[in-house]
């Protein structure tokens, strides 16, 4: 693979996982009590 596809998979990713992350610990934060 070229650096340039490398670069974009690992972006790609980070973009994923962090997107992930972010609603995991928004929802750890702010849990929501819908009775």
């Amino acid at each position: 693979m070229s650096i340039s596809a490398l670069i974009m998979m690992i972006i790609a990713i980070a973009t994923v996982w962090g997107g992930l992350l972010a609603a995991i610990i928004n929802i750890a934060r702010h849990p929501e009590h819908e009775d």
